[in-house]
């Protein structure tokens, strides 16, 4: 026996000792959480191939430690694995009972990993030979997420075969007080909003321009450029918060912000007050729908806050499709959704096709590297609210309802062409060179999401249309 064998067998019987181990038992088992009564069959397995295949990396506090827990560079490992893993899925003993209900976004993020079958990852695998997920177990997964789905208020207008999707249609109406819509519509195009009357919150979110202002980043007061592209205002309302770093927590916050920001409306809202209390149209309105509180910032910024929520974009062509109209879409059309799928609803999913989660800019290459030109403040993204290191280049994942429409893209507004964003986000965010076939057909896919407002398509809206 030569040198090389006498270093490499015993290296080897190390490297299989550990696997071995976990085969044989002797990793640390965790108590089986049982069920609530109620639930079904299909959840029931569901719990148990996920106590079984997951809870080491998705369930902080439950991990089922081996003898070798403790050892250098192996505790590492597991931490990280499970600081990772938690930070996609976490898992929790309420959810593994059915006791708390798992969000649109877990399913989403779920069904992506079975159906591309990266979990569990080929690195755990390594040392757990027996816990890949079986045919039965995957099949068994995408049923019961497909079954989660269609109890969601969201697929309540789907067509039955299409109730289990990741991305349901958009109603054809919204339940609001029609009289806060109109006054909110009136505030949301009125300039005296603006420090010198120049602007309103039509100028950077223009509805007959995708509900953006169609430019690589906004023109405020004065014509000072802002740092960051404008986002789309329509369908804003299935956003988790708002802006791209998620500094406002709902519409209301959001609509509060530009007026004060002295590089876009550049106003001070008592100021904004004063001028709107001198029209007689205010007055009244407000005294109407508003009488305890009257005309202030925040009713102002709540009537429009809810014409916002009026802002739903439903009866795309994909709608139709969903609502049953099978014929509604082209083979490309439907074959670009399937690529969709696989590729993109782990975060882009739900109603609006985003704004459900905060996603790194970059994920398997460096986006702003391959970008060029210096790093902005802009670029931190959800750094700059929560100043925590992990949040950098952390951006609000955007809706694509009426993408053809709300170019350019990404938050700095860097890429004119949806065939140019489709092939980066495949790059930096999935590591993958699509094919110019799938971009095209993907592309096709995400122009049947173009809806309708008022009755209208957005892609044919005029000013006259929204008046």
């Amino acid at each position: 026996m030569n040198k090389l064998s006498l270093f490499l067998l015993p290296l080897l019987a190390v490297i299989l000792f550990f696997p071995l181990s976990n085969l044989l038992g002797l990793q640390g088992k965790n108590e089986a959480i049982a069920v609530i009564p109620n639930r079904s069959e299909n959840f029931a397995e569901v719990s148990r191939i996920m106590q079984d295949k997951c809870v080491d990396c998705h369930a902080s506090g439950m991990l089922r430690k081996p003898f070798y827990a403790e050892f250098p560079v192996a505790k590492q490992l597991m931490e990280q694995d499970m600081e990772q893993g938690s930070a996609r899925l976490s898992l929790s003993k309420t959810l593994f009972s059915g006791e708390e209900a798992f969000t649109p976004l877990m399913l989403a993020r779920m069904e992506h990993v079975v159906r591309n079958g990266s979990m569990p990852p080929a690195q755990y695998l390594a040392m757990h030979w027996t816990d890949s997920l079986s045919a039965d177990e995957k099949n068994t997964l995408l049923a019961w997420i497909a079954e989660e789905r269609a109890k969601l208020p969201w697929s309540r207008d789907a067509a039955a075969e299409f109730k289990g999707e990741p991305i349901p249609p958009l109603p054809l109406q919204v339940e609001l007080d029609a009289d806060k819509v109109s006054l909110g519509d009136k505030l949301f195009h009125d300039r005296l909003l603006s420090g010198d009357n120049s602007l309103n919150c039509a100028s950077c979110h223009d509805l007959t321009r995708g509900g953006t202002d169609q430019a690589k980043v906004a023109t405020g007061i004065r014509g000072q450029q802002g740092p960051i592209n404008s986002p789309t205002v329509y369908n804003a309302m299935y956003n988790l918060a708002q802006f791209w770093d998620g500094r406002a927590k709902d519409l209301q916050e959001q609509a509060a912000g530009p007026v004060v920001n002295p590089v876009e409306m550049g106003a001070h809202w008592d100021e904004v007050v004063e001028k709107l209390k001198q029209v007689t149209e205010y007055q009244e309105a407000f005294a109407k729908l508003y009488p305890t509180q009257g005309l202030n910032k925040t009713t102002v910024t709540d009537a429009i806050a809810v014409f916002e929520q009026s802002l739903v974009t439903g009866n795309s062509r994909f709608d139709q499709y969903l609502r049953g109209n099978a014929s509604i879409l082209t083979s490309d059309e439907i074959q670009g959704y399937e690529l969709f799928k696989t590729n993109c609803a782990s975060c882009h999913a739900g109603p609006a096709l985003g704004g459900l989660s905060y996603e790194r800019m970059g994920v398997k290459r460096d986006y702003f590297k391959l970008r060029g030109g210096a790093l902005t403040e802009a670029d931190n993204g959800r750094f700059n609210v929560t100043k925590q290191e992990k949040d950098r280049h952390f951006f609000k994942v955007p809706v694509l309802r009426n993408i053809e429409l709300t170019y350019p893209y990404f938050h700095d507004g860097s890429v004119a062409s949806l065939a140019d964003a489709i092939r980066i986000m495949g790059e930096v965010q999935l590591g993958k060179n699509f094919s110019n076939d799938e971009i095209v057909k993907m592309a096709a896919f995400l122009r049947t999401l173009t809806g309708e407002y008022k009755g209208k398509s957005l892609a044919r809206l005029t000013a006259e249309d929204i008046q």
